[in-house]
């Protein structure tokens, strides 16, 4: 698994732009047959290779790739200039890699050699990253809270061009391709969202839009079909890898993501690890937390995307967790509600991934994690563990529920 799928996000908007103006499988129909023959591959996929073979898992195996086909297609059809460029805000339908359940993200496109401004403002989000990547690969990485900001919050934000000498600024190195933004909320009840917007504000020459010609849809057919065959097989890999011999564990392996880690945030740490549970058991997973910005404990199903987590108590921050007198985090993964805090609903699943993640802490230590029968779970967790009513689940379940429903109702800037 060091190497990246060939597939990768921005790679089938790479494809239009230099691809030649004219190809002969727009006429004849070969390049859209060609797509389909890959996207059946991709299926294929679905249906063997390690992959669960119960029916939810095969349908969210389907429901993968068509989460797939959304995430490339919207590179064809969005307007993704770096002439000319805005934010796009991911709204959860498109899920890819074991995304936050804390997290709203936004990208934008840029280029080396443009200048840009970012205006905004903070909101009271826990934390807000701005990120400068080239493909994949992080080559910049900026806190929301080292920005100046006036009284009320408002900030701007240069990118490239010759530093101020004063105010906010990043330079743009020279294979930068896109300014990422992510939010992660730890409050879901009151923290408001960041808002901003990017403009292009130097003088230079700009190219004009691009043009759908027959060449380059024909290029971003073949890697739309790339794109979500290539990303089906890199993240079996990786869920079997964390699967066998690791299953309710995390193993110790810095996140056995090969260059995928290295499109993570410079100062967050991060560890994957799967679950396999019988219906009358649980996983018991127990850490201290280090003294961190921000801590969060998530699953995801077996094609590495977040469940649920507004219908689901499916993840935990460490805002919402709940410590032990002895300062441990014991979060009980079951299907089952036992009745206790730091429950976290497999919605149904019999297996999955999981994902903890330490973002600016003075530790990174690997959840330890073993499996017991839920009847005998009271047993092994301390005798003041308070119990969860069935009342008190629901209450917490619907504002869960109006959390994300305003976390993704925001300005479309």
């Amino acid at each position: 698994m060091s190497n990246a799928p060939a597939g990768w996000p921005g790679g089938v908007r790479a494809a239009g732009r230099t691809a030649p103006p004219e190809h002969p499988g727009i006429e004849s129909g070969a390049a859209w047959k060609g797509f389909l023959e890959t996207l059946a591959r991709a299926g294929e996929l679905v249906m063997g290779g390690g992959a669960p073979s119960t029916d939810i898992d095969r349908a969210e195996g389907w429901r993968h790739l068509v989460g797939l086909l959304r995430i490339g297609a919207g590179e064809m059809l969005l307007e993704v200039d770096p002439e000319r460029p805005r934010f796009h805000w991911n709204d959860a339908t498109g899920k890819w890699g074991l995304d936050c359940s804390d997290a709203l993200y936004a990208q934008a496109p840029v280029r080396t050699g443009a200048v840009y401004r970012v205006r905004g403002n903070r909101g009271s989000v826990h934390f807000l990253g701005f990120q400068l990547i080239a493909r994949m690969r992080a080559v910049s990485d900026l806190d929301g809270d080292a920005l100046e900001r006036a009284p009320d919050g408002s900030f701007e934000l240069i990118l490239g061009g010759e530093e101020p000498a004063s105010g906010n600024w990043i330079p743009l190195p020279e294979d930068a391709s896109t300014l990422i933004v992510r939010q992660f909320f730890y409050d879901w009840d009151r923290e408001i969202p960041a808002t901003f917007e990017i403009e292009r504000i130097d003088t230079g020459p700009r190219k004009p839009p691009l043009t759908p010609t027959p060449g380059a849809i024909a290029a971003q057919l073949e890697a739309l079909g790339r794109f979500a065959h290539d990303n089906t097989v890199w993240w079996k890999d990786v869920a079997n890898a964390k699967r066998d011999p690791h299953v309710n564990t995390f193993p110790d392996d810095a996140g056995g993501l090969g260059v995928v880690a290295s499109a993570a945030q410079k100062y967050q740490a991060f560890g994957i690890g799967c679950f396999a549970l019988a219906d009358d058991e649980a996983l018991l997973v127990e850490v201290k937390p280090p003294r961190a910005k921000y801590w969060s404990l998530h699953l995801g199903n077996y094609w590495m995307e977040s469940l649920d987590f507004a219908n689901y108590q499916s993840s935990l921050n460490g805002h919402q967790a709940v410590l032990d007198a002895d300062g441990v985090f014991r979060a009980v993964v079951a299907k089952t509600d036992p009745g206790v805090p730091n429950w976290l609903d497999t919605a149904g699943r019999a297996e999955g991934s999981m994902i903890y993640r330490w973002n600016q802490a003075d530790g990174a230590p690997i959840p330890q994690a073993r499996v017991v029968k839920l009847a005998e779970l009271r047993s092994v967790l301390p005798r003041e563990t308070p119990t969860v009513t069935p009342e008190e689940r629901a209450a917490a379940l619907e504002r869960r529920r109006e959390h994300v429903r305003r976390r993704f109702a925001r300005p479309m800037a």
